[in-house]
């Protein structure tokens, strides 16, 4: 009887240890008699940024057909240019941070255990900092930081030319260049003057040169879209912003609507002038006998950029005033 029962005792023991090696072994088995290459997944993000930020780099997704993904070793080419930037190693994810601005393809090298490899391979692309260079209007004495951005000299700060004159008064065709400027408080004295369309384009309408210095003049509808066409969104609005790198600053609460009794609608003295901000365009339409201007509306903190035509009523729409140099 002890017999019969030790018996059963050690069968149990061998049963279990042996379920207990197959669930630890069979991960490791494959149906193939011969081990294939393992299959390389390759996920990066994001697929464009510029050279102040990390580019993240995966391979999680990479299997084996013996099902042990644990072993799988990865090394790492950055810039595509055929040379490993890393050595073997079991990091599956890895982050880089580009040093120059340019197109990279990126290559993951995936090994198994027996030495079979396999790749993938994605690309991202990098943008770099602009040119800054400083603009003199001979005019007043101000000076303005600019950016170089696709070829093309922008202005980095908003026009501040003309007279200051209160919101009650109109802005109205004299020998006057008139803006506006909100100045309660010292942090709103940076968002340069505020202007009615006729008064940006100096009452000439055909000019684009409007009120901007010699050599210069206000950006029509199709400059205003080529300079976000060649930046993806949601990072052409992180890129154009006031911490971007493109240097350009446009993330400015800067335009409001002014009633016939002189009151800005928008102006929030805690926050500055309200989120509706835009900048002129020299580009315009003319529908029943009524001028309506393009303007273009930017605000980064909600991933807002879009074109819209201006109509003038009772509700008058002031903006800010951006130039671009002469080509």
């Amino acid at each position: 009887m002890f017999s019969f029962f030790y018996t059963n005792m050690r069968v149990k023991f061998i049963s279990t240890c042996l379920v207990s090696l197959l669930i630890t072994v069979l991960p490791f088995i494959s149906c193939n008699n011969v081990n294939l290459p393992p299959v390389a997944v390759l996920e990066v993000f994001p697929s464009f940024g510029d050279t102040s930020i990390f580019f993240n780099f995966s391979a999680a997704g990479s299997e084996d057909d013996r099902c042990y993904a644990i072993a799988l070793q990865y090394r790492w080419d950055f810039d595509g240019d055929g040379l490993w930037d890393t050595e073997y190693s079991g990091n599956n994810a890895i982050a880089y941070q580009y040093q120059q601005p340019g197109f990279y393809h990126v290559f993951v090298e995936v090994k198994d255990f027996e030495g079979n490899t396999a790749t993938a391979e994605d690309s991202v692309e990098v943008f770099g900092e602009n040119p800054i260079g400083i603009l003199h209007d001979s005019r007043d004495g101000n000076r303005y930081r600019i950016v170089k951005i696709n070829d093309q000299w922008w202005m980095a700060e908003n026009l501040r030319y003309g007279t200051i004159i209160p919101t009650d008064h109109e802005q109205t065709d004299n020998d006057t260049v008139e803006m506006y400027r909100i100045l309660n408080f010292e942090y709103l004295d940076t968002i340069g003057g505020i202007y009615l369309w006729q008064e940006a384009m100096n009452y000439q309408v055909t000019d684009p040169q409007g009120i901007c210095p010699d050599g210069w003049h206000i950006p029509t509808q199709k400059e205003w879209e080529g300079l976000f066409a060649p930046y993806p969104r949601p990072y052409s609005i992180l890129y154009y912003g006031s911490k971007g790198l493109s240097n350009l600053n446009l993330d400015l609460r800067n335009g409001g609507y002014r009633t016939t009794d002189g009151t800005f609608e928008d102006v929030n003295i805690f926050n500055g002038i309200d989120g509706q901000a835009g900048f002129w365009s020299s580009s315009f339409t003319i529908e029943n006998h009524l001028f309506r201007p393009y303007s273009c509306y930017f605000d980064s903190e909600s991933g807002t950029l879009w074109y819209n035509l201006r109509i003038f009523g009772e509700l008058i729409r002031y903006y800010s005033v951006r130039c671009v140099k002469d080509n």
